[in-house]
């Protein structure tokens, strides 16, 4: 994915916020715009196969190409407007369709639930506590070498289970994710899933042994 879109699309949305406002018929505009540019790309293709015989080839292929990426970016626009986390999102959705491939391609892993993941866990409250005194510790260290993964592991867990509950706002989710995709990052994790899938089976793993 290009390193530019996000920034760019972060600065398109300053700038409509800053014309247009953030109600809700700017909310409908933002995604009547990704219609309309869908639209474009469609009138291309046409154009491009010459449909119209009164119009005969007025476009190539770059040209769809070109509508395409405007639809891609008046998508990423919108997107803003329902989540303060979009690249996030974006990441989880991805993984998501990568995950159905590759169990199209070798069959569907199993992936522990919630519930079997979090069986034994120590309540959310506790976990919290632990995760902020391991974090006060590590602030505090002089040694530089930060919290392990036992750390990162349980405090992406503990996120994910504050986010199941459906109590903390829609940013709950986000924030869970972020942390699932660092561990996964920190582990460098070559299996294709949900961050939160592989947090749980990690954890689930990481439970069995305590």
């Amino acid at each position: 994915m290009s390193a530019v879109l996000w920034p760019v699309t972060a600065r398109i949305v300053t700038a409509l916020n800053t014309a247009n406002g953030t109600g809700e018929h700017e909310t409908a505009m933002r995604l009547m715009k990704v219609v309309e540019e869908a639209g474009e790309a469609s009138a291309a293709y046409i154009g491009m196969t010459g449909q119209n015989p009164r119009k005969g080839t007025t476009h190539t292929r770059a040209d769809v190409a070109d509508e395409l990426c405007d639809v891609i970016i008046a998508a990423t626009v919108a997107l803003h407007a329902f989540t303060t986390h979009p690249p996030a999102v974006l990441d989880a959705k991805l993984h998501a369709v990568a995950q159905r491939l590759h169990e199209v391609e070798v069959g569907p892993t199993v992936w522990p639930t919630p519930e079997d993941a979090y069986a034994t866990a120590p309540t959310i409250v506790c976990e919290i506590a632990w995760t902020a005194a391991v974090a006060r510790t590590v602030v505090k260290d002089r040694s530089g070498d930060g919290a392990d993964r036992d750390f990162w592991l349980r405090k992406a867990a503990v996120l994910d289970r504050i986010a199941l509950q459906g109590t903390t706002g829609d940013d709950a989710g986000d924030v869970a994710t972020n942390a699932a995709q660092r561990l996964m990052d920190m582990d460098d994790a070559s299996v294709i899933c949900d961050p939160r899938h592989y947090v749980r089976q990690q954890y689930a793993r990481w439970a069995k042994h305590q």
